[in-house]
């Protein structure tokens, strides 16, 4: 199908260059996330039974994915770096994991064939789309899944009060290079001039507005925010 001239093109994306950081994604995630802690979140939302199929979009390395497809019958993991798909395809192999497909494609472009998907999970990836074009994924999540399906996601949200930003921002960047390092703090603050992250707010506007009923939000440094939802037949356009 031939993308229309007015839609976002999402390579275009001013993060960082994923492809050449494949290899080193996994360490540098591990200095400031507990990773299996968030997949143990996750999966134990989504409560997989053996017959059922899963997307992860943004599968970045495939952590989740590979992690997922253990509790279930297939994982469509999709991605827009083609470093990176090489990089998980890889360590499928190296754990024995056959049951993960791995495909080129984004939130506006990838397109689902089959049967309507029991789970959607995307972490630290929808950012990188303006909110229209966010609303927009998220209706396609939902176009997706299977009714009652569920959907987690994971981004990079602000809860914090916007009048006080400048000094929640110098306070989160200041601990971030005492944590991990400048180099770390340094891309936080490429990520607030840069990215689109938005306010928990307007998320959970977005999320229920694409039919999904949210069943629980945690929200961590008024940075980070987990929604955990199903979905249902309600849209509120």
């Amino acid at each position: 199908m031939t993308t229309p001239v007015w839609q976002y093109h999402e390579p275009d994306h001013p993060g960082a260059d994923f492809d050449a950081m494949a290899e080193i994604y996994d360490r540098n995630m591990q200095k400031y996330r507990d990773v299996q802690g968030e997949i143990d979140e996750v999966l134990n939302f989504l409560d997989l039974r053996p017959d059922q199929s899963i997307l992860e979009i943004g599968t970045g390395t495939g952590e989740f994915a590979l992690a997922a497809a253990r509790h279930c019958h297939k994982v469509y993991a999709v991605d827009l770096s083609a470093g990176m798909l090489r990089y998980a395809e890889k360590k499928a192999g190296a754990r024995g994991i056959a049951n993960v497909e791995l495909l080129p494609g984004g939130f506006l472009t990838y397109r689902h064939e089959g049967e309507p998907l029991d789970g959607i999970v995307s972490q630290i990836a929808l950012h990188h789309l303006p909110d229209f074009w966010k609303q927009i994924a998220l209706l396609r999540m939902a176009g997706m899944l299977a009714e009652g399906g569920k959907l987690c996601l994971r981004d990079v949200v602000y809860s914090f009060d916007p009048a006080e930003h400048e000094k929640f921002l110098d306070d989160i960047i200041s601990k971030a290079a005492e944590k991990a390092g400048p180099q770390f703090a340094n891309s936080i603050s490429e990520h607030v001039k840069k990215e689109y992250s938005t306010m928990d707010w307007i998320m959970r506007g977005m999320i229920e507005r694409a039919g999904f009923e949210i069943q629980q939000v945690k929200k961590s440094h008024g940075f980070f925010a987990l929604y955990l939802c199903t979905k249902t037949s309600k849209k509120e356009f």
